[in-house]
């Protein structure tokens, strides 16, 4: 009997003798024996094989170049498990031996996380849910995602696992074993890092626990995120979240205004005060209401980021990326100490200049610019559109 790991990394056993990617020494033997063992049930014709994994390509005689692939295979097989007869020859087409049995573990971790979930007692179904985390040591086939199919697989599998560590994680609550719920979390993320849902289950993990700076810790990195990596703004469940760990951190008792201080004070500020969208919001209400009040004049920036109009979309999106970087950075080292800033959108960033003109506004503005041209020539590949107006009360930008 052979035993196939294929999430995380391929390897092949009979329990004495393994093999591997690196020992196999050809993508395309790893190609076609993870095919084989696939569809180890069925007879495929040789179209059926050529097709899987040579895909478009040019074949001058695919049957041939199948026939001669198939021995290396075989070969290759005996070499490691002794003379089996592996695969078996038709006329025409190609089967894996039936008398060879072989345990896959994709089709393990399936199967315990559709037992689980309709396993009616809570144990049985986290027992069988913790195997399959268990068997889930990473991404199915990553070092051939150029086949389709496989790149399909790795897809279904890594959304399977995500259900699964949800599923996992929410019995893990209605059994308040939250410091197992910290740690599913831990490792579900390595994964999959931009999952709300994920990091949400890690706060209250952590806020039950009584680890609450933790706890603040992950609502901040999901925060990041969700906003700078995905250009998700309005996050309503981690909200929720974050106001429940605000009132469990400080709770009903009262401190004195040396505490409250040492709690807000920030030590030594440097240049722009650099935030997510939603507090640049709030600032911004704040400000909007100030300047009415004190009749100071003060002005938003609106940088927009786009590809030249020459350029593929795929490329003006790689330069616009890049840039967004650039400007970031250039953001941060060039802008004063009461400056607010955040990213707006994948393309774009929002600045609040107090105590300023429009014309100073501008002259920032052409400033910020330069300075990322000077910063990378590379960021010459993109245009930069400005957008000024003063803060008011009704807070609409004009184009």
């Amino acid at each position: 009997m052979l035993t196939v790991n294929t999430l995380g990394k391929f390897q092949m056993t009979d329990g004495l003798t393994v093999a591997d990617d690196e020992q196999l020494r050809s993508p395309m033997l790893s190609k076609l024996l993870m095919y084989m063992l696939l569809y180890r049930e069925k007879t495929l014709t040789t179209d059926d094989i050529s097709t899987a994994i040579w895909q478009d390509e040019e074949i001058d005689n695919p049957a041939g170049a199948l026939k001669n692939l198939m021995y290396r295979l075989r070969k290759t097989l005996t070499s490691f498990f002794g003379e089996e007869d592996f695969i078996v020859t038709n006329r025409g087409s190609y089967r894996w031996n039936p008398d060879v049995k072989v345990i896959l573990d994709i089709e393990k971790f399936e199967k315990l996380i559709n037992e689980a979930k309709v396993e009616n007692v809570y144990e049985d179904a986290i027992i069988k849910y913790e195997q399959a985390i268990a068997i889930y040591q990473g991404d199915f086939l990553p070092q051939i995602l150029d086949m389709h199919w496989i790149l399909t697989l790795n897809t279904y599998y890594h959304s399977l696992f995500l259900s699964c560590a949800k599923g996992l994680a929410e019995l893990y609550v209605k059994t308040e074993q939250y410091e197992k719920l910290d740690k599913l979390c831990n490792n579900a993320l390595k994964y999959e890092n931009g999952d709300e849902q994920l990091f949400c289950y890690q706060i209250e993990a952590r806020m039950r626990c009584g680890k609450i700076s933790l706890a603040l810790e992950s609502y901040e990195k999901a925060r990041e995120i969700m906003e700078k990596e995905l250009g998700i703004r309005k996050t309503t469940i981690l909200n929720k979240v974050y106001e429940e760990l605000l009132a469990m951190s400080k709770g009903q008792s009262a401190y004195s205004m040396n505490e409250v201080r040492e709690d807000i004070v920030e030590e030594e500020p440097e240049g722009v005060f650099f935030c997510g969208y939603p507090i640049f919001k709030e600032i911004y209400h704040l400000e909007a209401r100030k300047s009415t009040r004190a009749k100071e004049s003060e002005y938003l920036l609106l940088l927009t980021i786009t590809g030249k109009k020459e350029d593929t979309p795929e490329l003006a999106q790689f330069r616009t990326k890049q840039a967004m970087n650039g400007m970031e950075k250039t953001i941060k080292d060039s802008l004063r100490v009461g400056d607010v800033a955040a990213k707006y959108s994948d393309t774009q960033f929002i600045i609040l200049l107090p105590s300023t003109t429009e014309e100073l506004a501008l002259l920032v503005a052409n400033r910020l610019i330069s300075k990322l041209f000077d910063l990378d020539s590379k960021y010459k590949n993109v245009n930069v559109r400005v957008n000024i107006e003063q803060v008011s009360m009704n807070g609409q930008f004009v184009q």
